[in-house]
This record gives structure tokens, C-alpha cells and sequence, in this order.
């Protein structure tokens, strides 16, 4: 698919039926949207942002969804960082679920880390989120059971990890069924992925980390090969915290983590705040090892709402379909646990709001591979402080270079009309909204 850029020309106001809440049709006028990397989870997302969810609300539906469609990036065994705007509690927070390894207990396992998204998704629901959990689970679960058509954007992942897929009988007998690679339109079906979707949907994250079913899960990775115990199921909490914050003009700029060289190169002016700290983030990808990076898994999507809450997610599996090994009968493919593949973005997601009125402006999130890093900070430089800021960014090819971005230069909610939902075609996914 091309990339789709929408403009919302819509009326400032917007009305929320609050009888049909839950409904598809519950909001009328403005929604907000969705930018991400897979079709089928924006309409799922778009679909809870109709029926009167906050972002939130539509971040967990659509990384639930791409557990399914899109989950070369995105498993129930992976994990993410989002950055987190709620408007009525004039408040920017950082939601960091980053999958980390587990407990190794035998010489020659391989490394896998702790399924982190399950807790993830569940704190931000809890949080910031207004409709039923079971309901935002829903879609994928019957994607997962019954099949849903493979998208573009997925078949380029196992195109390209053929021989991965190969090797693992657990993604061979989804991705490769009867030994045929599956192509654009053919039905991916997981039915044990569909019945562990069931079980978090009916009884919530709880019993899959404490419970019996916690137990089973560990038991079966550790059989498998893999780094996982019990206590590291029952141990592992998502974590809350401040983001990193960068003066843009009246606004602020609200970074997932920090850059790690505590200097750069002028490539960009450093006559702004914005432009030191994006060189310090270029520093990061000339002088790290990032060769692990090039091929790591990850995918970013932005969600905004009617009521400008607005959620930036990376999200990862660390390399493309994880380890390749999990808890077969539970579908459950975990996130490749070696430190070099693990570690978190070159730079994360990115959201920007005015802290004085809690408008919304921008939202930005990329593969976090040195090319979609360099990609990324190329575009904020663009962006946001001005036309050939980046004219000195050599942009770098190594790995996926998908950006994908919402922006609202008029500020949400008085300016709907000057929101761009912007697609990268690289990601091969698209935007919805209203």
C-alpha cells in the first residue's frame, strides 16, 4: 500500500452518544486516528476510537491485534515502550514494558526473555483506558482462532525470514502450512495463540504470570531450551516513569528514554535544545555496537484521540519472530533474550504537547534499526525546528526505516483540521481516522 497522508478537515466539535458506548458509531464528528505499520490492527484500533475509547483503549486493541497480523514485531512473548499523554490528568508519562531476559538455568539454553506484553498492555488499560478489557482483546482473539487474511506488510516479514521460519516448527506451522509460504490474502490461523488470547481475555494478566498457567508456560520454554522460570513470570511488573523532556518553543517534546552519548556532533543546529539532544542521539548510532540492531524486530505506531490523549509505542520481538522458541502448545513465541538484541531503541517514541493547555501536537514513532533511528531524527529536525534541518543527516541503511507520525501543528483539540496521519510505505501499513 502507499502511504496514506490524511488531513482531518473536520469541525472542531464532536459528540459522544454515551448510550452506545462500546458501540462502533459511539463518537460522531472527530475520532482522532491511527498510524501503524500493519492494516488490520489500524481498523481495529480505529474501530475502539469510534466506539468512544481513549487512545488507550485503541493502543491495546491495536498491539493485540498485530500479536496476530503482525507478529514478526509484536508478540505476546515481546514487549514495547509507549509514551502516554492523558489530558484530564494534564499529565505525560512513560509506559515501559520492554521485554527483559529471563533466568538462565542450564549452560546451553537459549536466550529468551520474560512475555512482557500481557502485564504491558494491561497497566495501560487499567490506566488511561475507558471500555471493557475483554472487549479490546476480542478482535485478535477471533483473528487468532479463526483466521484473518495476511497482509502485505507481514508477508515482506516472512519473506524475509524464510529460513528462520524454517528452521522453528512452531512458526512453520503457522507461516508455512503444508510446507507453502503464505502470500497476500491467504488466512493465518494460530488456534493455540487464539486460546491463550481467550485466557487473558476472560481472567485478565493475573493468571498467566502467578497462576497454574504461569507455571505451564515456564515449564514448557525451559523444555523447549529457552531462559524462563516461574518466578521470573510472577516477578516481572511493567514499569511507570518520567520522560525525557525537550523545550520545542511553547511546547515539549516527551522522549521514551534519553540518548546515552552525553555529546554529538553539530550535524544539527545546536542553537535549539532540540537539535543538541537529537546530535547527541546521532552520536549513539555512529559509536555504538549497533550491528544486532540492524535486523531487531520492532515497529512504532501513534494513536490519537477525539479528547487529545494521544499513546506512541515501539514495539519488539528483538529480532524479526523472536527466538524462534516459546511454549508451542500455548503458541506463545518469545523475544530473542541476548543482551546485543535486547537492549532498548537508539531512540524511542516520541510525543509533544503544549504543558500549559495539554494540547496535543505531534507524535512520532519508528523501527528503532540505525536506519529507522537516523530516518526518525531526521524528521524531527524537519519537523520541528525547521525546513533543511537535516540537510547535514546522513541517513543511514542499515535495517527496516519505518516512521510513522500524527501530526497537529494547530494543536488538538481547538485545530482537528491541521492533523496529518502520516503511513510510512517502507512499514507497509497504513492510517485510519475520521
Amino acid at each position: 500500500m502507499t502511504a496514506i497522508a490524511m488531513t482531518a478537515g473536520l469541525a472542531a466539535c464532536s459528540s459522544d452518544k454515551s448510550e452506545n458506548l462500546g458501540q462502533i458509531g459511539a463518537v460522531s464528528g472527530f475520532l482522532g486516528g491511527v498510524v501503524a505499520d500493519e492494516p488490520r490492527a489500524v481498523r481495529v484500533a480505529r474501530d475502539v476510537l469510534s466506539a468512544g475509547g481513549t487512545a488507550a483503549d485503541a493502543a491495546v486493541a491495536l498491539y493485540a491485534t498485530m500479536t496476530v497480523t503482525k507478529s514478526s514485531v509484536a508478540g505476546i512473548g515481546g514487549g514495547g515502550v509507549c509514551v502516554v499523554h492523558m489530558r484530564s490528568a494534564k499529565k505525560v508519562e512513560v509506559l515501559d514494558f520492554w521485554p527483559r531476559p529471563g533466568t538462565r538455568t542450564a549452560a546451553d539454553q537459549t536466550a529468551t526473555t520474560i512475555p512482557a506484553v500481557p502485564r504491558g498492555l494491561y497497566a495501560l488499560s487499567a490506566r488511561y483506558g475507558r471500555l471493557n478489557w475483554a472487549q479490546l482483546l476480542s478482535a485478535a482473539e477471533q483473528y487468532a482462532r479463526l483466521g484473518v487474511p495476511v497482509s502485505r506488510s507481514m508477508v515482506v516479514d516472512i519473506d524475509a525470514n524464510r529460513d528462520r521460519i524454517e528452521a522453528s516448527p512452531m512458526l512453520r506451522e503457522v507461516f508455512m502450512p503444508g510446507g507453502n509460504t503464505l502470500h497476500v490474502g491467504d488466512r493465518i490461523r494460530s488456534v493455540n495463540l487464539g486460546a491463550l488470547l481467550t485466557s487473558l481475555r476472560v481472567k485478565g494478566p493475573g493468571e498467566f504470570y502467578n497462576g497454574a498457567l504461569g507455571a505451564q508456560i515456564a515449564k514448557a520454554v525451559e523444555n523447549a531450551g529457552g531462559t524462563l522460570t516461574a518466578d521470573d513470570m510472577r516477578s516481572y511488573k511493567p514499569e511507570w516513569k518520567s520522560a525525557t523532556e525537550v523545550k520545542v518553543g511553547n511546547e515539549t517534546l516527551y522522549l521514551a528514554y534519553p540518548p546515552r552519548s552525553s555529546s554529538g556532533r553539530s550535524v544539527i543546529d545546536q542553537g535549539t535544545e532540540l537539535g543538541a539532544i537529537l546530535n547527541r542521539y546521532l552520536a549513539d548510532i555512529d559509536v555504538g555496537d549497533n550491528a544486532a540492531q540492524t535486523n531487531s524486530g520492532r515497529s512504532g505506531f501513534v494513536v490519537l484521540d477525539r479528547a487529545a490523549n494521544a499513546v506512541v509505542c515501539t514495539t519488539t520481538m528483538n529480532k524479526p519472530f523472536g527466538a524462534a522458541l516459546g511454549a508451542d502448545s500455548f503458541g506463545l513465541n518469545l523475544a530473542a533474550g541476548d543482551a546485543a538484541h535486547a537492549q532498548t531503541p537508539l531512540i524511542g517514541p516520541a510525543l509533544m504537547v503544549n504543558p500549559f493547555v495539554w494540547e496535543y501536537y505531534y507524535g512520532i514513532a519508528g523501527t528503532a534499526t540505525p536506519a529507522g533511528a537516523t530516518k526518525q531524527i531526521a524528521t524531527l529536525a524537519e519537523d520541528l525546528i525547521g525546513n533543511g534541518a537535516a540537510a547535514n543527516i546522513s541517513m543511514n541503511s542499515d535495517g527496516n526505516s519505518s516512521v510513522n507520525i500524527v501530526r497537529c501543528l494547530g494543536g488538538v483539540p481547538p485545530h482537528p483540521e491541521t492533523c496529518q496521519f502520516v503511513a510510512d510505505p517502507v512499514g507497509g501499513g497504513m492510517a485510519g481516522t475520521q
